[in-house]
């Protein structure tokens, strides 16, 4: 037997969520209540707390919401070289993330609520996931092109792909423009040049 959703309830759920992503943007992760959700939509607290008995459980599927926009944005990852050519296509789309997309203003919190919370710490750990593996691809594009050396270590070069534009943009604080990406994209490929002529 087939159980389907009222159409009702999964539309007050979608009106509840987007609510909470814009409280998130912004206001911060602080400002979603089951009373702020309900001034911004007119949906009832009750019926709120039928959804999520808890806050973190609505701040949590608001987080999943803003991971999956970054997600679905996404296209195929760019593999036809050369690697300089790939970096730059994919940290392209991370720029534009992290800079003209709610996914810029929530990943802080995020990224604060998965240093104390397992449910937050999971939807990071499946989002890194996902980026680490588009990162991967382009490499090993690389490698099967003989652009680098097999041996070179993939996972060190993954995560400095990855982590210098968060630390820069999140951390330092700095903007991400294009005389950066190029500036990151060639350090990323000198280093992986030179760990391969030294094997």
């Amino acid at each position: 037997m087939t159980i389907t959703k009222d159409a009702r309830m999964v539309a007050t759920r979608e009106m509840a969520l987007e609510a909470a992503l814009d409280i998130l943007q912004s206001k911060g992760v602080l400002a979603i209540t089951h009373a702020s959700i309900s001034a911004r939509t007119g949906i009832s607290r009750s019926t709120l707390y039928r959804h999520w008995p808890k806050l973190d459980q609505v701040r949590n599927d608001a987080f999943a919401r803003a991971t999956r926009a970054t997600q679905d944005t996404n296209v195929s990852v760019r593999t036809n070289g050369p690697l300089r050519a790939d970096l730059t296509w994919l940290l392209g789309f991370l720029m534009v993330a992290l800079t003209d997309m709610p996914w810029g203003k929530i990943a802080p919190q995020v990224i604060a609520a998965a240093a104390i919370e397992d449910e937050a710490r999971s939807l990071m750990d499946a989002w890194i996931k996902d980026r680490k593996a588009n990162v991967e691809e382009v490499f090993q594009a690389a490698i099967d092109r003989g652009e680098i050396a097999d041996t070179v270590p993939l996972e060190p070069l993954i995560e400095m792909t990855i982590a210098v534009p968060y630390f820069r943009k999140l951390v330092a604080g700095q903007p991400l423009d294009h005389d950066w990406l190029d500036t990151h994209v060639d350090m990323i490929c000198s280093t992986a040049e030179k760990i391969s002529d030294k094997n």
